[in-house]
């Protein structure tokens, strides 16, 4: 038969909670906070640098269209055709420098992160083990 308790002893029942050095968990979500921004900052960075190449190729290609539309001759096939070859390596090389931007900016952030994460992960296990 069951045996049914007669009397509660509440200590029994008391969770028991590790103890964590709130400073130090505070600290680690600080330096967390700073890489992020830090992140956040070469991320804009990168934008800016990647939209003053675009201005540059787009005031180039618009005062190449300007000398085009205000010459009164009619050009050559041979000078259209270098004239559209040009501005198609043109092309090419702004497209490449953006990529080569975007990509360096991805490429420190994931560093950024990688460096954080592990020196997170340490501190995290030291303040378990503590």
């Amino acid at each position: 038969m069951a045996k049914i308790a007669t009397s509660f002893e509440p200590k029994r029942f008391e969770p028991t909670f590790p103890k964590l050095d709130l400073d130090a968990l505070f600290g680690v979500q600080k330096a967390n906070l700073a890489v992020v921004h830090e992140a956040q900052r070469v991320l804009v960075d990168a934008a800016q640098a990647i939209a003053k190449v675009q201005q540059g190729y787009v005031e180039q290609a618009v005062a190449r269209t300007r000398a085009a539309l205000a010459s009164k001759q009619v050009s050559k096939p041979e000078a259209v055709l270098a004239e559209v070859k040009a501005a198609a390596e043109k092309t090419v090389v702004t497209a490449k420098e953006v990529v080569d931007l975007a990509a360096a900016a991805q490429r420190r952030v994931a560093e950024l992160v990688a460096q954080r994460t592990a020196t997170s992960v340490d501190q995290l296990k030291t303040l378990a083990a503590a």
